[in-house]
């Protein structure tokens, strides 16, 4: 899985259970953020207080980076399940999603007219 990736682009070290650490969505989330900014308008992020997600809650995240990469131009086929990210059950097919993601021509910033 392209964890270095990962981690060399959102400056985070993931822990040696991939699967785990994706299942709640927040790192795909800001991944998805980081190649094309407010592509993710709003993540759900464990706090101190509740330091795990609720299932709704990590599945909300989930479908936010999957309709993100479909907006990006992730081709459908390489498109993941939700089910392969919340479960754990498809650790290939979220590898590839993230890979199609990494790989997607960066869009040329657009530069708003101030009106």
């Amino acid at each position: 899985m392209c964890v270095q990736n990962i981690e060399s682009r959102l400056k985070v070290l993931l822990p040696d259970d991939v699967g785990a650490a994706l299942m709640d969505g927040v790192v795909l989330c800001h991944l998805a953020n980081h190649i094309c900014p407010r592509s993710v308008a709003s993540i759900h992020v464990p706090s101190p207080a509740v330091p795990k997600l609720s299932m709704a809650k990590c599945r909300r995240n989930v479908e936010n980076f999957l309709e993100a990469c479909k907006k990006l131009g992730v081709p459908q086929d390489k498109l993941c399940l939700p089910h392969h990210i919340l479960e754990e059950r498809g650790l290939v097919r979220v590898g590839m999603t993230v890979q199609a993601l990494l790989d997607l021509p960066t869009p040329k910033s657009t530069h708003l007219s101030s009106v």
